[in-house]
């Protein structure tokens, strides 16, 4: 088995929740940081690799991570502001070879146990996908067939929609190779502006594609000021009494 490096895509800015400092970075009404929350579900999970994709104010994404995991890799996307993030994933995982890929957005607070029935779940792309049987229209939605992913995206109608995708995934060997295909092609005809969950949904039906289940209650993606509330609640009821001294 290979192991395993997780990814935190924390290039971009987020506008909607002020855009003066990365958003992944902001306290949660006391409860520390997302990704104060997340280096410390990620360690709870076994993961000892970690790779952290910068954009904006790159340099304070990095000393709070130097501060709360220690050592880890650090690279610089450049194009954050006018690329989609399929391109910081593509830089993942062009730097990651030998490794099993874990991809972690870090706008999310989930809890620790996602990660770990991620990095168990077999197949080659593995999604953490909650089921809903109401699904709004900003949510990344996923069709399955049992626990197999046969299709994602915001454009996904919503009568073949079974669940949200939780902003955790998996990509093995074969999956990694294909997304780095599809991006080449995407940067060759200047299709910059994609979602990383586009390319996910192109290769899905080429590859052993699953769900892994997420419970109510285990995950929330901060948006706007409105969503820190969703996110206080994972961390009372899931997170370990150590998350909360994560602060930013």
């Amino acid at each position: 088995m290979a192991k395993v490096r997780a990814a935190i895509l924390a290039a971009g800015r987020g506008v909607r929740m002020g855009g003066e400092r990365p958003k992944t970075l902001l306290d949660l009404d006391g409860r520390g940081s997302m990704l104060g929350h997340i280096l410390t579900g990620l360690r709870d999970a076994g993961v000892e690799d970690l790779m952290v994709i910068t954009g904006f104010k790159p340099a304070e994404v990095q000393d709070f991570v130097s501060q709360n995991w220690g050592e880890a890799t650090y690279v610089l996307n450049a194009r954050y502001a006018s690329w989609g993030n399929f391109h910081s994933v593509r830089i993942a995982v062009d730097q990651s070879p030998g490794f099993d890929l874990m991809i972690v957005n870090s706008d999310i607070v989930v809890s620790p146990s996602v990660f770990k029935r991620v990095i168990d779940k077999e197949g080659d792309l593995i999604l953490a996908v909650q089921r809903k049987q109401r699904l709004d229209q900003e949510d990344m939605r996923v069709q399955l067939n049992g626990d197999r992913v046969l299709a994602l995206g915001k454009e996904l109608k919503m009568a073949r929609s079974h669940g949200e995708y939780c902003g955790v995934s998996m990509l093995r060997h074969q999956a990694q190779r294909l997304y780095a295909d599809v991006a080449t092609d995407w940067e060759w005809r200047s299709n910059t502006h994609g979602y990383y969950e586009d390319v996910y949904n192109q290769i899905t039906g080429t590859l052993d594609a699953r769900a892994s289940e997420v419970a109510a209650g285990e995950y929330a993606e901060v948006d706007t000021p409105e969503d820190v509330a969703s996110a206080v609640k994972v961390i009372e009821r899931h997170l370990s009494a150590a998350t909360a001294d994560a602060s930013a």
